[in-house]
Protein backbone atom coordinates (compact mmCIF):
# COMPACT_ATOMS: atom_id res chain seq x y z
CA UNK A 1 0.00 0.00 0.00
CA UNK A 2 2.64 2.18 0.66
CA UNK A 3 4.64 1.65 -2.06
CA UNK A 4 1.55 2.59 -4.39
CA UNK A 5 1.09 5.76 -2.61
CA UNK A 6 4.12 6.96 -3.98
CA UNK A 7 3.89 5.53 -6.90
CA UNK A 8 0.65 7.88 -7.47
CA UNK A 9 2.02 10.75 -5.76
CA UNK A 10 5.81 10.73 -7.63
CA UNK A 11 3.35 10.60 -10.81
CA UNK A 12 1.63 13.53 -10.12
CA UNK A 13 4.49 15.23 -9.26
CA UNK A 14 5.61 14.21 -12.42
CA UNK A 15 2.76 15.15 -14.20
CA UNK A 16 2.67 18.64 -12.38
CA UNK A 17 6.03 18.68 -13.55
CA UNK A 18 5.68 17.84 -17.37
CA UNK A 19 2.89 20.51 -17.53
CA UNK A 20 5.45 23.31 -16.02
CA UNK A 21 7.82 22.71 -18.51
CA UNK A 22 5.53 22.43 -21.46
CA UNK A 23 3.80 25.87 -20.18
CA UNK A 24 7.69 27.28 -19.90
CA UNK A 25 8.45 25.38 -23.05
CA UNK A 26 5.61 27.82 -24.74
CA UNK A 27 6.34 30.88 -23.18
CA UNK A 28 9.69 31.30 -24.10
CA UNK A 29 9.37 29.67 -27.57
CA UNK A 30 6.43 30.30 -28.82
CA UNK A 31 5.43 33.41 -26.94
CA UNK A 32 8.80 34.60 -27.48
CA UNK A 33 8.02 37.89 -29.42
CA UNK A 34 5.24 38.94 -27.16
CA UNK A 35 7.03 39.13 -24.02
CA UNK A 36 10.02 40.11 -25.62
CA UNK A 37 7.63 43.29 -26.55
CA UNK A 38 6.54 43.83 -22.96
CA UNK A 39 10.13 43.67 -21.73
CA UNK A 40 11.08 46.30 -24.50
CA UNK A 41 8.61 48.60 -23.43
CA UNK A 42 9.34 48.41 -19.66
CA UNK A 43 13.24 49.32 -21.06
CA UNK A 44 12.05 51.53 -24.06
CA UNK A 45 10.54 55.21 -24.11
CA UNK A 46 9.06 56.35 -27.40
CA UNK A 47 8.20 60.18 -27.63
CA UNK A 48 7.13 62.42 -30.37
CA UNK A 49 8.77 65.57 -31.31
CA UNK A 50 6.51 68.56 -31.25
CA UNK A 51 6.95 69.32 -35.41
CA UNK A 52 8.21 73.27 -36.33
CA UNK A 53 5.68 75.46 -37.49
CA UNK A 54 5.69 77.21 -40.89
CA UNK A 55 6.67 80.92 -41.03
CA UNK A 56 4.37 83.18 -42.14
CA UNK A 57 6.16 86.07 -44.44
CA UNK A 58 5.04 89.24 -45.41
CA UNK A 59 5.11 90.13 -48.94
CA UNK A 60 9.07 91.06 -48.90
CA UNK A 61 9.53 87.52 -47.01
CA UNK A 62 10.35 89.17 -44.03
CA UNK A 63 8.53 87.16 -40.94
CA UNK A 64 5.94 88.03 -39.02
CA UNK A 65 5.99 84.69 -37.57
CA UNK A 66 8.75 82.51 -36.66
CA UNK A 67 10.44 79.93 -34.30
CA UNK A 68 12.91 80.19 -31.90
CA UNK A 69 15.43 77.58 -29.72
CA UNK A 70 14.42 77.29 -26.67
CA UNK A 71 14.40 75.17 -23.11
CA UNK A 72 11.09 74.87 -21.85
CA UNK A 73 9.31 72.96 -18.84
CA UNK A 74 5.24 71.47 -19.19
CA UNK A 75 3.79 69.22 -16.52
CA UNK A 76 0.84 66.64 -17.28
CA UNK A 77 -1.74 66.70 -14.19
CA UNK A 78 -2.18 62.64 -14.77
CA UNK A 79 0.96 62.22 -14.01
CA UNK A 80 1.72 63.87 -10.81
CA UNK A 81 1.62 62.22 -7.88
CA UNK A 82 1.28 65.39 -5.41
CA UNK A 83 0.88 68.69 -7.16
CA UNK A 84 0.52 70.83 -4.76
CA UNK A 85 4.41 70.12 -3.97
CA UNK A 86 5.94 69.63 -7.34
CA UNK A 87 4.61 73.32 -8.37
CA UNK A 88 6.30 74.58 -5.36
CA UNK A 89 9.63 72.65 -5.93
CA UNK A 90 9.03 73.83 -9.63
CA UNK A 91 8.47 76.93 -8.04
CA UNK A 92 11.88 77.73 -6.31
CA UNK A 93 13.97 75.65 -9.10
CA UNK A 94 12.14 78.37 -11.64
CA UNK A 95 12.22 81.60 -9.63
CA UNK A 96 8.44 81.62 -10.16
CA UNK A 97 6.42 84.70 -8.77
CA UNK A 98 3.41 84.06 -6.12
CA UNK A 99 1.19 84.92 -9.10
CA UNK A 100 2.67 82.93 -11.73
CA UNK A 101 2.50 79.79 -9.11
CA UNK A 102 -1.16 80.35 -8.10
CA UNK A 103 -2.06 80.55 -11.99
CA UNK A 104 -0.41 77.49 -12.23
CA UNK A 105 -2.49 75.62 -9.66
CA UNK A 106 -5.43 77.12 -11.49
CA UNK A 107 -4.60 75.86 -14.40
CA UNK A 108 -4.44 72.43 -13.08
CA UNK A 109 -7.85 72.32 -11.44
CA UNK A 110 -9.23 73.48 -14.66
CA UNK A 111 -7.65 71.25 -17.20
CA UNK A 112 -8.17 67.85 -18.86
CA UNK A 113 -5.75 65.54 -16.90
CA UNK A 114 -3.65 64.43 -20.20
CA UNK A 115 -4.11 68.10 -21.37
CA UNK A 116 0.00 69.09 -21.42
CA UNK A 117 0.69 72.89 -18.86
CA UNK A 118 3.35 75.28 -19.94
CA UNK A 119 5.41 76.01 -17.07
CA UNK A 120 7.77 78.09 -18.39
CA UNK A 121 9.83 78.69 -21.67
CA UNK A 122 12.36 80.43 -22.73
CA UNK A 123 14.69 79.05 -19.53
CA UNK A 124 18.17 79.43 -19.69
CA UNK A 125 20.59 76.27 -18.94
CA UNK A 126 21.25 76.57 -15.56
CA UNK A 127 17.01 76.37 -14.71
CA UNK A 128 16.50 73.71 -17.37
CA UNK A 129 19.40 71.61 -16.22
CA UNK A 130 18.05 72.25 -12.24
CA UNK A 131 14.67 70.48 -13.02
CA UNK A 132 16.20 67.85 -15.09
CA UNK A 133 18.32 66.64 -12.20
CA UNK A 134 15.45 66.70 -10.28
CA UNK A 135 12.89 64.39 -12.65
CA UNK A 136 12.99 61.24 -10.71
CA UNK A 137 11.01 63.17 -7.53
CA UNK A 138 8.79 65.29 -9.97
CA UNK A 139 6.67 62.86 -12.45
CA UNK A 140 4.21 64.58 -14.90
CA UNK A 141 7.54 66.71 -15.07
CA UNK A 142 8.68 67.03 -18.63
CA UNK A 143 11.86 69.10 -19.59
CA UNK A 144 12.39 69.38 -23.59
CA UNK A 145 14.21 71.36 -25.77
CA UNK A 146 12.34 72.51 -28.57
CA UNK A 147 10.91 75.86 -30.35
CA UNK A 148 8.90 78.44 -29.61
CA UNK A 149 6.52 80.81 -31.61
CA UNK A 150 7.90 84.41 -31.96
CA UNK A 151 6.11 87.45 -33.38
CA UNK A 152 9.13 90.04 -34.33
CA UNK A 153 6.91 92.69 -34.41
CA UNK A 154 4.40 91.84 -31.47
CA UNK A 155 0.99 93.66 -30.97
CA UNK A 156 1.18 95.24 -34.48
CA UNK A 157 0.46 91.60 -35.98
CA UNK A 158 -1.95 90.63 -33.13
CA UNK A 159 -5.28 90.37 -34.66
CA UNK A 160 -3.81 89.68 -38.45
CA UNK A 161 -1.62 86.64 -37.48
CA UNK A 162 -3.25 85.61 -34.56
CA UNK A 163 -1.52 83.16 -31.67
CA UNK A 164 -1.03 79.49 -30.90
CA UNK A 165 -1.16 77.69 -27.76
CA UNK A 166 -1.92 74.42 -26.11
CA UNK A 167 -4.59 71.69 -27.64
CA UNK A 168 -8.26 72.38 -25.92
CA UNK A 169 -10.68 69.12 -24.71
CA UNK A 170 -12.29 70.44 -27.49
CA UNK A 171 -10.33 70.88 -30.43
CA UNK A 172 -9.09 66.88 -29.01
CA UNK A 173 -12.19 65.88 -29.39
CA UNK A 174 -12.38 67.45 -33.03
CA UNK A 175 -8.96 65.48 -34.17
CA UNK A 176 -7.97 62.50 -31.29
CA UNK A 177 -4.22 62.11 -32.47
CA UNK A 178 -1.50 61.44 -29.81
CA UNK A 179 0.60 64.89 -31.22
CA UNK A 180 -2.42 67.10 -30.05
CA UNK A 181 -1.58 65.86 -26.46
CA UNK A 182 2.36 65.68 -26.44
CA UNK A 183 4.18 68.28 -24.47
CA UNK A 184 5.58 71.57 -25.95
CA UNK A 185 2.90 71.17 -28.84
CA UNK A 186 0.51 73.67 -30.14
CA UNK A 187 -1.92 74.64 -32.46
CA UNK A 188 -2.80 77.83 -33.83
CA UNK A 189 -5.90 79.33 -32.08
CA UNK A 190 -6.68 82.89 -34.37
CA UNK A 191 -6.01 84.48 -36.88
CA UNK A 192 -3.64 83.58 -40.01
CA UNK A 193 -2.49 80.83 -37.37
CA UNK A 194 -5.57 78.84 -37.19
CA UNK A 195 -6.67 79.10 -40.09
CA UNK A 196 -3.64 77.75 -42.07
CA UNK A 197 -3.17 75.47 -39.33
CA UNK A 198 -2.87 71.94 -41.64
CA UNK A 199 -0.51 73.70 -43.76
CA UNK A 200 1.35 75.45 -40.74
CA UNK A 201 1.69 72.06 -38.56
CA UNK A 202 4.35 70.24 -40.17
CA UNK A 203 4.89 66.07 -39.17
CA UNK A 204 5.68 65.26 -35.86
CA UNK A 205 9.46 63.65 -35.15
CA UNK A 206 9.88 60.67 -32.85
CA UNK A 207 12.61 59.74 -30.07
CA UNK A 208 13.42 55.98 -28.40
CA UNK A 209 14.87 56.22 -25.13
CA UNK A 210 16.08 53.88 -22.50
CA UNK A 211 15.22 54.89 -19.27
CA UNK A 212 14.87 53.39 -15.74
CA UNK A 213 11.84 51.60 -13.88
CA UNK A 214 11.55 55.62 -11.95
CA UNK A 215 11.82 57.07 -16.02
CA UNK A 216 14.47 58.56 -15.90
CA UNK A 217 16.77 58.56 -19.16
CA UNK A 218 19.52 56.29 -20.06
CA UNK A 219 19.99 56.94 -23.09
CA UNK A 220 19.02 57.77 -26.89
CA UNK A 221 18.60 54.91 -29.02
CA UNK A 222 17.14 56.78 -32.08
CA UNK A 223 15.82 59.92 -33.17
CA UNK A 224 13.45 60.29 -36.01
CA UNK A 225 13.93 64.35 -37.04
CA UNK A 226 10.44 66.28 -37.15
CA UNK A 227 9.32 67.66 -40.81
CA UNK A 228 9.06 71.80 -40.50
CA UNK A 229 5.52 72.70 -41.64
CA UNK A 230 5.12 74.67 -44.63
CA UNK A 231 5.66 78.40 -44.80
CA UNK A 232 3.33 80.55 -46.36
CA UNK A 233 3.82 84.04 -48.09
CA UNK A 234 0.88 86.84 -47.43
CA UNK A 235 0.20 90.23 -49.51
CA UNK A 236 0.85 92.15 -45.82
CA UNK A 237 3.81 95.20 -46.57
CA UNK A 238 5.13 94.44 -42.99
CA UNK A 239 6.50 97.58 -42.22
CA UNK A 240 3.16 99.61 -43.36
CA UNK A 241 1.78 97.38 -41.33
CA UNK A 242 3.97 98.03 -38.05
CA UNK A 243 3.99 101.59 -39.53
CA UNK A 244 -0.06 102.08 -39.18
CA UNK A 245 -0.32 100.39 -35.21
CA UNK A 246 2.30 103.14 -34.44
CA UNK A 247 0.40 105.84 -36.13
CA UNK A 248 -2.66 104.48 -34.15
CA UNK A 249 -1.06 103.96 -30.86
CA UNK A 250 -3.41 104.33 -27.79
CA UNK A 251 -6.29 105.40 -29.69
CA UNK A 252 -9.36 102.53 -30.79
CA UNK A 253 -9.35 102.45 -34.60
CA UNK A 254 -8.10 99.89 -37.53
CA UNK A 255 -6.34 101.01 -40.64
CA UNK A 256 -6.86 98.78 -44.09
CA UNK A 257 -5.31 99.28 -47.29
CA UNK A 258 -5.67 98.18 -50.32
CA UNK A 259 -3.70 97.97 -53.78
CA UNK A 260 -6.81 99.02 -55.96
CA UNK A 261 -5.13 97.48 -59.29
CA UNK A 262 -4.50 94.45 -57.62
CA UNK A 263 -6.82 94.10 -54.75
CA UNK A 264 -3.91 93.25 -52.41
CA UNK A 265 -4.62 93.76 -48.69
CA UNK A 266 -1.60 95.54 -47.91
CA UNK A 267 -2.02 96.62 -44.22
CA UNK A 268 -5.15 94.76 -41.64
CA UNK A 269 -4.06 97.08 -38.59
CA UNK A 270 -6.60 96.89 -35.71
CA UNK A 271 -5.47 98.95 -32.61
CA UNK A 272 -5.06 98.72 -29.42
CA UNK A 273 -3.97 95.23 -29.75
CA UNK A 274 -2.61 92.46 -27.81
CA UNK A 275 1.21 90.95 -27.67
CA UNK A 276 0.54 87.38 -29.58
CA UNK A 277 3.85 86.63 -27.83
CA UNK A 278 2.10 86.51 -24.24
CA UNK A 279 -0.60 84.50 -25.46
CA UNK A 280 1.30 81.96 -26.87
CA UNK A 281 3.90 81.39 -23.99
CA UNK A 282 0.59 81.42 -21.78
CA UNK A 283 -0.99 84.68 -20.46
CA UNK A 284 -0.74 85.00 -16.90
CA UNK A 285 -4.10 86.06 -15.06
CA UNK A 286 -3.19 90.35 -14.27
CA UNK A 287 -2.07 90.51 -17.93
CA UNK A 288 -5.59 89.05 -19.37
CA UNK A 289 -7.59 91.08 -16.63
CA UNK A 290 -5.93 94.45 -17.83
CA UNK A 291 -7.08 93.22 -21.92
CA UNK A 292 -10.54 92.10 -20.68
CA UNK A 293 -11.20 95.44 -18.64
CA UNK A 294 -10.04 97.61 -21.37
CA UNK A 295 -12.39 100.60 -22.55
CA UNK A 296 -10.32 100.17 -25.87
CA UNK A 297 -11.35 96.46 -26.41
CA UNK A 298 -8.05 95.26 -27.61
CA UNK A 299 -9.05 92.02 -27.57
CA UNK A 300 -11.63 92.81 -30.48
CA UNK A 301 -10.26 92.69 -34.00
CA UNK A 302 -11.93 96.72 -35.28
CA UNK A 303 -11.55 95.26 -38.98
CA UNK A 304 -13.56 92.18 -39.14
CA UNK A 305 -15.64 92.42 -36.29
CA UNK A 306 -16.11 96.23 -35.45
CA UNK A 307 -19.29 97.68 -36.86
CA UNK A 308 -19.76 101.40 -37.42
CA UNK A 309 -22.35 104.11 -38.82
CA UNK A 310 -19.94 104.86 -42.02
CA UNK A 311 -20.80 108.61 -41.57
CA UNK A 312 -20.17 111.12 -44.09
CA UNK A 313 -17.64 108.96 -46.03
CA UNK A 314 -20.52 107.98 -47.72
CA UNK A 315 -21.07 111.11 -49.21
CA UNK A 316 -19.30 110.57 -52.00
CA UNK A 317 -20.65 107.34 -53.05
CA UNK A 318 -24.40 108.89 -53.03
CA UNK A 319 -22.70 111.21 -55.11
CA UNK A 320 -21.52 108.07 -57.44
CA UNK A 321 -25.91 106.94 -56.86
CA UNK A 322 -27.05 110.74 -57.99
CA UNK A 323 -25.18 110.75 -61.03
CA UNK A 324 -25.78 107.11 -62.16
CA UNK A 325 -29.18 107.81 -62.07
CA UNK A 326 -29.03 110.74 -64.16
CA UNK A 327 -29.04 113.45 -61.36
CA UNK A 328 -27.16 117.35 -62.96
CA UNK A 329 -24.29 117.49 -60.31
CA UNK A 330 -24.89 121.21 -60.82
CA UNK A 331 -28.18 121.36 -59.76
CA UNK A 332 -28.46 123.34 -56.13
CA UNK A 333 -30.81 123.70 -53.18
CA UNK A 334 -29.83 126.22 -50.11
CA UNK A 335 -28.57 124.96 -46.84
CA UNK A 336 -29.90 127.11 -43.75
CA UNK A 337 -28.24 124.19 -41.32
CA UNK A 338 -31.44 122.10 -41.29
CA UNK A 339 -34.43 120.63 -43.52
CA UNK A 340 -37.62 119.39 -42.15
CA UNK A 341 -39.18 116.41 -43.28
CA UNK A 342 -42.70 115.95 -41.58
CA UNK A 343 -42.84 117.14 -38.04
CA UNK A 344 -38.54 116.26 -37.61
CA UNK A 345 -35.88 118.85 -38.41
CA UNK A 346 -32.85 116.81 -39.52
CA UNK A 347 -29.82 119.38 -38.80
CA UNK A 348 -26.79 119.70 -40.94
CA UNK A 349 -23.56 119.86 -38.87
CA UNK A 350 -22.88 123.62 -39.84
CA UNK A 351 -26.24 124.75 -38.01
CA UNK A 352 -25.65 128.06 -39.46
CA UNK A 353 -25.62 126.66 -42.71
CA UNK A 354 -23.58 126.34 -45.75
CA UNK A 355 -25.88 128.50 -48.65
CA UNK A 356 -26.38 127.30 -52.04
CA UNK A 357 -24.98 124.24 -52.26
CA UNK A 358 -24.05 121.91 -54.98
CA UNK A 359 -22.35 118.45 -55.70
CA UNK A 360 -19.14 119.82 -55.41
CA UNK A 361 -19.65 121.94 -52.46
CA UNK A 362 -21.78 119.53 -50.94
CA UNK A 363 -18.28 117.03 -51.20
CA UNK A 364 -15.60 119.38 -49.85
CA UNK A 365 -17.98 121.00 -47.28
CA UNK A 366 -19.42 117.82 -46.32
CA UNK A 367 -23.00 119.86 -46.44
CA UNK A 368 -25.74 117.17 -45.24
CA UNK A 369 -28.68 119.14 -46.20
CA UNK A 370 -27.82 118.73 -49.46
CA UNK A 371 -27.99 115.01 -49.28
CA UNK A 372 -31.22 115.08 -47.63
CA UNK A 373 -32.98 116.74 -50.07
CA UNK A 374 -31.93 115.44 -52.94
CA UNK A 375 -32.18 111.75 -52.00
CA UNK A 376 -35.58 112.15 -50.95
CA UNK A 377 -36.32 112.96 -54.42
CA UNK A 378 -34.18 110.24 -56.37
CA UNK A 379 -35.19 107.61 -53.25
CA UNK A 380 -33.19 105.09 -51.63
CA UNK A 381 -33.78 102.06 -54.22
CA UNK A 382 -30.89 104.45 -56.26
CA UNK A 383 -28.93 104.62 -53.19
CA UNK A 384 -28.98 101.09 -52.13
CA UNK A 385 -27.92 99.20 -54.80
CA UNK A 386 -24.46 101.42 -55.29
CA UNK A 387 -23.75 101.04 -51.74
CA UNK A 388 -24.01 97.11 -52.23
CA UNK A 389 -21.55 97.45 -55.74
CA UNK A 390 -18.82 99.21 -53.53
CA UNK A 391 -18.43 96.66 -50.60
CA UNK A 392 -21.28 98.02 -47.82
CA UNK A 393 -23.17 95.02 -46.51
CA UNK A 394 -21.26 92.24 -48.08
CA UNK A 395 -19.19 89.68 -46.13
CA UNK A 396 -15.48 89.19 -47.84
CA UNK A 397 -13.84 85.87 -49.00
CA UNK A 398 -11.30 86.45 -46.75
CA UNK A 399 -9.19 83.45 -44.55
CA UNK A 400 -10.58 84.65 -41.46
CA UNK A 401 -12.49 82.67 -38.96
CA UNK A 402 -15.39 84.66 -39.15
CA UNK A 403 -16.34 88.38 -39.74
CA UNK A 404 -19.00 91.31 -38.91
CA UNK A 405 -20.33 92.92 -42.04
CA UNK A 406 -23.45 95.59 -41.39
CA UNK A 407 -27.02 96.52 -43.23
CA UNK A 408 -27.84 98.30 -46.15
CA UNK A 409 -30.87 98.99 -45.79
CA UNK A 410 -34.20 99.75 -48.40
CA UNK A 411 -37.50 99.52 -49.14
CA UNK A 412 -37.68 95.42 -49.00
CA UNK A 413 -35.61 95.51 -46.59
CA UNK A 414 -37.79 97.27 -44.19
CA UNK A 415 -41.18 95.50 -45.34
CA UNK A 416 -39.27 91.95 -44.52
CA UNK A 417 -37.98 92.69 -41.35
CA UNK A 418 -41.17 95.42 -39.99
CA UNK A 419 -43.70 94.43 -42.37
CA UNK A 420 -43.89 98.45 -42.74
CA UNK A 421 -44.07 100.52 -45.69
CA UNK A 422 -40.85 102.83 -46.21
CA UNK A 423 -40.78 106.17 -45.44
CA UNK A 424 -39.00 109.69 -46.69
CA UNK A 425 -37.49 110.08 -43.73
CA UNK A 426 -35.91 106.65 -43.54
CA UNK A 427 -33.89 108.27 -46.30
CA UNK A 428 -33.03 110.94 -44.74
Amino acid sequence: RFERRSVVIAGVQGGVGLLLAARMAYISVAENEKYKMEAESNRVNLALIPPRRGWILDRNGAPLASNKADFRVDIIPDRMQDPAREIDTLGSLLRLTPVEIQDLKDKIDDARGWQPIEVASGLDWNSFAAVSVRLPDLPGVVPQRGYSRFYPTGPSVGHLIGYVGAASAQEYEKEKIPLLVTPGFKLGKDGIEKEFEQTLRGKPGARRMEVTATGRIVRDLETRDDVQGQSIKLTIDGPLQDYAARRIGLESGSVVVIDCHTGDLLCMASMPSFDPNSFSDGIGRIEWKMLSDDDHVPLRNKVLKGLYPPGSTVKPMVSMAFLEAGHDPHATTVCNGGLRVGNRVFHCWNHRGHGVVDMAKAIYQSCDVYFYHFAQQLGMDVIAPMARRLGMGQEFPLPVASQFYGTVPDPAWKLKKYGREWQPFDTV
